[in-house]
């Protein structure tokens, strides 16, 4: 496992994801709420979807030594050293859990990484 740097990219199945559960919430409050007040939480998701939600997206994360990881974001070309506290493997994406909050927790996606990568980082989270 020599390469140990894991250049991420923009992940389409969680967008795919955020919108069937977009979806899913939409058609349910239509079977509940009267049209207007519909129109009015339609109308509120896409706005907190399109304004609030912008987190600077991690574009490389390289391991290190031992629970050690450097993280370098997108817009501020700074690298920061991180102590990963576990990795959780849930098939589709690994969860990244940082000890002492120092960053929120990086969902990694399946399709952010080419497959022998994606194999990679499995194999350091059934190790972590």
């Amino acid at each position: 496992m020599a390469n140990r740097c894991f250049q991420l990219k923009r992940s389409r199945l969680a967008c795919i994801f955020q919108l069937s559960i977009f979806t899913l919430l939409i058609v349910l409050l239509q079977q509940l709420l009267p049209v207007w007040l519909w129109l009015l939480c339609i109308v509120l998701g896409v706005m907190i979807y399109a304004y609030g939600l912008k987190v600077p997206q991690p574009i490389c994360l390289e391991y290190l030594h031992a629970r050690e990881w450097s993280l370098s974001h997108l817009k501020s070309q700074q690298v920061k050293r991180v102590s990963v506290s576990h990795l959780i493997d849930h098939q589709l994406y690994i969860v990244v859990y940082f000890q002492h909050f120092q960053e929120k927790p990086l969902l990694i996606w399946v399709d952010q990484l080419p497959f022998k990568q994606w194999k990679a980082l499995k194999k350091l989270a059934k190790l972590s």
